[in-house]
């Protein structure tokens, strides 16, 4: 019996991946580097080491990983300001079906948590979560299940009653390692064998999910 929806953030609520892509591009070329779209996809939804290293192999243990990923977040946050809402297709729509069906919703981003939040109330939508994981309240990062058994253990939920959103590999990974449903809505990357056979759903967006969710309420 599903009791709880715990979302990623980057890709399936918020349509942002594209925004830090063009951002780490733009960044690197202020420090001169060129960072290639193979790495910005290699590291997507992964820890923060995991994602020093293959920077540092696809562009030389000299890279300033931290001057640059500044510069990309400060580069990404003007982005995201002026540009408004960037809410995902059947957001709303997935948040009011929750609501409807007493199911409790959560995100877990890798992301820090306070940044998470504001992006999340600057899109009206903060409030509709029970809780909100960050990548540092955990100490390992995707594709290790910590983030989503922390959300479960939040909302005082079971894993096996969770079902989790996700847009990326690791997510994918992360959410069937925690013992969940994992459901993916591919944004930059294209579903793969892997993650098609991990998955326990594969959706064209968020606007197809309410079948899946009433078949895993029955």
């Amino acid at each position: 019996m599903i009791k709880a929806i715990i979302c990623d953030v980057d890709g399936t609520l918020l349509d942002t991946e594209r925004i830090y892509m063009r951002a780490w591009k733009e960044a690197g070329r202020k420090h001169g580097y060129d960072v290639t779209e193979e790495v910005l996809l290699a590291t997507r939804a992964i820890n923060k080491r995991e994602a020093v290293r293959i920077f540092k192999d696809a562009l030389g243990e000299s890279f300033d990983y931290e001057n640059v990923w500044q510069e990309r977040f400060l580069i990404s946050e003007e982005i995201l300001e002026k540009g408004g809402s960037v809410l995902m297709p059947g957001v709303k729509e997935m948040i009011e079906l929750a609501k409807k069906k007493g199911i409790l919703l959560a995100v877990a981003s890798s992301t820090a948590v306070k940044v998470t939040e504001q992006h999340l109330k600057s899109n009206g939508i903060l409030d509709a979560f029970s809780a909100v994981i960050g990548g540092d309240m955990v100490s390992h990062g995707k594709p290790a299940p910590d983030i989503f058994l922390k959300a479960a253990e939040e909302l005082h939920v079971a894993p096996e009653d969770c079902v989790v959103l996700e847009d990326s590999v690791a997510g994918i990974k992360s959410a069937k390692a925690a013992g969940m449903y994992p459901i993916l809505i591919p944004d930059v990357v294209p579903a793969n064998n892997e993650t098609r056979t991990l998955s326990f759903a594969v959706l064209d967006s968020l606007l197809e999910i309410e079948p899946v969710i009433d078949s895993l309420m029955h």
